[in-house]
């Protein structure tokens, strides 16, 4: 664990970091609906939340819910085999969805833990 100082260091970066993927998926989805052509692939994806907190959890609901193009649909009680809270994505283009939800997540975890991002996805 890092101290307060590097917590909030870490927070910062995190915001930093969540501001441009929030940019560019703005501009993906504002290119999906000018473009005449239908260039999207919707789908719903099952996520396993790695979320130890209901705060953890409310959060990164909220930043899903937050960037253009994903919707949490479902969270209602469930878990999976290992006891980790199931959501429902929807996201407007299946093409990584789940690399790109999975990255949000580990990069918020590290950030509100105060630890290090752990998967090579939250290096870009």
């Amino acid at each position: 664990m890092r101290g307060p100082v590097g917590r909030a260091v870490g927070l910062v970066a995190f915001g930093g970091w969540y501001a441009g993927q929030f940019l560019v998926a703005n501009v993906q989805v504002l290119g999906a609906v000018l473009s005449p052509r239908l260039t999207i692939s919707p789908a719903a994806i099952r996520v396993s939340s790695r979320a130890r907190t209901d705060v953890e959890l409310a959060t990164f609901i909220a930043l899903v819910g937050l960037t253009p193009g994903t919707m949490v649909v479902g969270s209602q009680d469930r878990r999976d085999e290992g006891g980790s809270p199931l959501l429902d994505v929807h996201v407007i283009d299946a093409a990584d969805a789940h690399e790109r939800v999975e990255q949000l997540e580990t990069r918020l975890l590290a950030a509100l833990r105060g630890t290090r991002a752990t998967t090579t996805d939250a290096a870009s």
